[in-house]
């Protein structure tokens, strides 16, 4: 199973809708009208996982696309095919290599994925964070000491998010960067369901909480 889904699945569309984090009321707007350009977003990306020593763990490369509110899906297809998708309620984690698919409670799970935080229109949620801007650059960091997700780095070029940086609990830093953006575009929200094939090992989590 590819780690930066176990450590960051552990980002979540890009509308944040009321955004209220109170230690930087200016950059927290200015992110906030960026994010509220941006009705769906998708993209090709690639990523590379670094470690504390800034050697490289893993590369990877596949499709994101987001939709607001709350809606996203994020496919690796090299090395291999893992699918995570979030549709609001539930968090959906497919391994095909392993034929086996995880499901989280959206809410519960809502500090394992920066999608989550990202698609969200909550505004409880990003009370939790402090918001810095440089530039065209976005320093998201949780207030939690515990929290999975320890920082986000959002980097815009123009309207458009190019690229992403997700620090997680361990230190471990995700870079994702962002080609053939699509602003705004009809996306089909079956895009954002699933389907497990036949003979799928199913962990529902839900059922646990």
């Amino acid at each position: 199973m590819i780690r930066f889904l176990v450590t960051t699945v552990l980002f979540s569309t890009l509308i944040l809708g009321v955004f209220t984090a109170k230690a930087e009321p200016t950059a927290a707007q200015a992110l906030q009208q960026k994010l509220q350009q941006i009705d769906t977003f998708s993209a090709h990306f690639t990523q590379q996982v670094f470690d504390q020593q800034q050697q490289i763990l893993q590369q990877a490369e596949g499709e994101l696309n987001l939709k607001q509110p709350e809606l996203f899906r994020f496919e690796t297809t090299v090395p291999e095919n893992n699918i995570f998708i979030g549709d609001g309620q539930s968090l959906w984690f497919y391994s095909a290599e392993l034929e086996q698919l995880t499901i989280y409670d959206a809410a519960a799970e809502v500090n394992r994925t920066p999608f989550v935080l990202l698609t969200s229109n909550e505004p409880a949620l990003w009370e939790n964070f402090n918001v810095k801007q440089q530039q065209q650059q976005f320093i998201i960091s949780a207030k939690d000491s515990s929290s999975q997700v320890t920082e986000l780095i959002l980097i815009f070029n123009k309207t458009a998010l190019s690229e992403m940086r997700v620090m997680d609990i361990n230190q471990q830093l995700s870079v994702f960067k962002f080609n053939a953006v699509q602003l705004n575009i009809p996306l089909a929200d079956s895009l954002f369901q699933f389907s497990p094939p036949e003979f799928t090992e199913i962990d529902d989590q839900r059922s646990r909480n």
